[in-house]
């Protein structure tokens, strides 16, 4: 991925006898630690809560940073059909087409949940659609809501079962299991076809993929306080930091959730030592340097961790 792509993604402050200033919590710039630009952290004032990237509605918020103390949300953005629209803040004039929603982190449109079902997005992960989906550990198996998958110890079975790392795949008697990630953006859809990669770096999961067309997509996510587990979704956005997804364009623009956006990263199956196994998907938004945004869709990541 190249250093400064790491870099990037991976910021994070440190304090010294040149930056314990209160000035620089006006200086404009993300250091020192900071949630948001001059704001959080251990030196400079809370960040407000309606500025924060997240829906926050044990604080009263209608909907993302609005409502409630926030300022009103504007009918276009407030979680409801309001009159004109098709959809949830959708369909209307001045609203976006409601299949645009479907990677937003949001319920809108014509969802029956985040980002899925309804007639515009993918529809949602069941326990018997015979899709390895939502955090299940095999096919219709496994994970939070599924029934366990049963021990068949068979390498083509489509269940996670003997001494197999994962599907099918690994242990000493399956074929190794193979990394890749995909992605869709601005309707195209990339893969990792030139390098996809997952590794723990100091207590972060590192997650990158490279096309061969130039594209560069990567997440840092850390361990959570309980420990790492199956079904763990991370949101992103300039308050989540040190925690980042960044993108890169063919083209080179690039992109990152230091800057805004609201990306959801999700894992479903996780074996968090070295030579482990990690799968998951991600969906959302990103922002450059001047405020720009692409969108993120259909993110997903099958990947042995190094």
């Amino acid at each position: 991925m190249g250093a400064a792509f790491f870099a990037l993604i991976t910021l994070s402050g440190c304090l010294n006898d040149d930056n314990l200033i209160g000035e620089n919590c006006y200086d404009e710039i993300l250091n020192n630690q900071e949630e948001l630009v001059d704001c959080g952290g251990p030196i400079c004032e809370p960040c407000d809560p309606c500025e924060n990237g997240v829906w926050d509605p044990l604080l009263g918020e209608q909907w993302l940073d609005c409502g409630g103390s926030c300022e009103p949300c504007a009918t276009n953005f407030n979680g409801v059909i309001d009159e004109g629209e098709t959809g949830i803040d959708c369909g209307c004039q001045g609203c976006p087409a409601c299949p645009e929603l479907c990677g937003d982190g949001l319920l809108n449109g014509y969802e029956q949940e985040v980002d899925c079902g309804g007639v515009d997005c993918d529809a949602c992960p069941t326990c018997d659609d015979g899709i390895l989906n939502g955090n299940e550990t095999g096919i219709d198996c496994g994970g939070n809501t599924c029934d366990p998958c049963e021990c068949l110890c068979d390498c083509t079975n489509g269940i996670q079962d003997g001494l197999e790392d994962y599907i099918d795949c690994g242990g000493p008697n399956c074929e190794p299991c193979e990394a890749s990630i995909s992605w869709f953006s601005s309707g195209v859809q990339f893969f990792g076809d030139a390098s996809a990669s997952a590794e723990l770096v100091n207590g972060n999961l590192q997650v990158t993929g490279v096309s061969l067309t130039g594209a560069q997509i990567g997440f840092v996510i850390a361990e959570p306080a309980d420990g790492w587990y199956n079904g763990l979704v991370v949101p992103l956005n300039p308050a989540a930091m040190p925690q980042a997804g960044a993108y890169t364009s063919p083209l080179g623009d690039n992109y990152t959730t230091l800057f805004g956006g609201n990306t959801t990263f999700q894992i479903n199956y996780i074996d968090p030592v070295s030579g482990g196994y990690v799968v998951g998907t991600f969906v959302g938004s990103m922002q450059d340097a001047l405020g720009s945004t692409t969108t993120i869709s259909n993110g997903q990541y099958s990947m042995p961790i190094n």
